[in-house]
């Protein structure tokens, strides 16, 4: 081969390759921007690097995942950062991870102390209750009899006071909810039983028809009232009622103090 050819040859191989280093700056210019290439871009990637449309789609590839993985990789000086913070970290872990796991199984043997106690306190609050529960019915007939007499008493007084009231309420919060009914004209029915001034009876041809009186506004108003006293005396009623069978029942526990 002669100089002047290998000089030709050397030429030609340097305009390729300063034309290579070109495409690639050209192709990660169209990566970073996220768009398609030019027709000037393809016609020069055809002209000067040989690369039809097909290639030039290969390029754009290869050149997206050099971008990805340089995003990862870093620079040399992060990668050698990263190795020293490796480096640190795993010499931390060595260090200190078995003093840690040394508090957390100290901790988890106190915690499961305290759930162990939690537990059998509990049982044993269980047990000591069921007991006393169970030693009420054993007490002596005697007093386990004069006990039921007096419970039964309260339930006759207190007990029927409240049911009356009981009953009482039910039957003045039905007088003010026709919503309860199936129609105006059962409604119309129940509040003539418990107020018969409250409606007015018609009967037009041989056909009964009932409707609010005018003394309805007033009779509301007073069912209104009675309620009103009636929901707190209820309150107290249960209260006490509770409180009497409380009482008539301490001696049930004889074998249990």
């Amino acid at each position: 081969m002669s100089i002047e050819t290998f000089s030709a040859i050397s030429e030609i191989a340097e305009h390729y390759s300063e034309n290579i280093a070109e495409a690639d700056l050209l192709l990660r210019e169209i990566c970073q921007s996220g768009r398609r290439p030019t027709f000037a871009e393809l016609t020069f990637f055809q002209r000067e690097i040989g690369w039809d449309a097909i290639a030039v789609q290969s390029q754009l590839r290869r050149m997206n995942s050099v971008l990805r993985l340089q995003a990862i990789a870093g620079t040399a000086a992060d990668r050698e950062a990263s190795e020293k913070e490796s480096e640190t970290a795993a010499g931390l872990a060595e260090t200190e991870l078995p003093k840690i796991l040394e508090k957390i199984r100290k901790l988890q043997q106190q915690a499961d102390a305290l759930e162990r106690d939690a537990r059998l306190s509990a049982k044993r609050v269980e047990e000591q209750s069921g007991a006393a529960e169970q030693l009420r019915t054993l007490a002596p007939e005697n007093i386990a009899g004069s006990v039921r007499a007096n419970v039964q008493t309260i339930k006759k007084t207190t007990g029927r006071e409240i049911g009356d009231a009981e009953v009482r309420a039910n039957e003045l919060e039905c007088c003010l909810s026709p919503d309860r009914y199936q129609n105006e004209a059962a409604y119309l029915e129940v509040l003539q039983r418990s107020f018969r001034d409250a409606v007015i009876v018609e009967s037009i041809n041989r056909v009964i028809r009932r409707k609010l009186s005018p003394e309805w506004p007033g009779i509301k108003s007073s069912i209104e009232a009675e309620l009103t006293e009636l929901h707190p005396k209820l309150v107290e009623l249960r209260a006490e009622y509770s409180e009497q069978i409380t009482a008539a029942e301490l001696p049930l526990s004889y074998y249990a103090n």
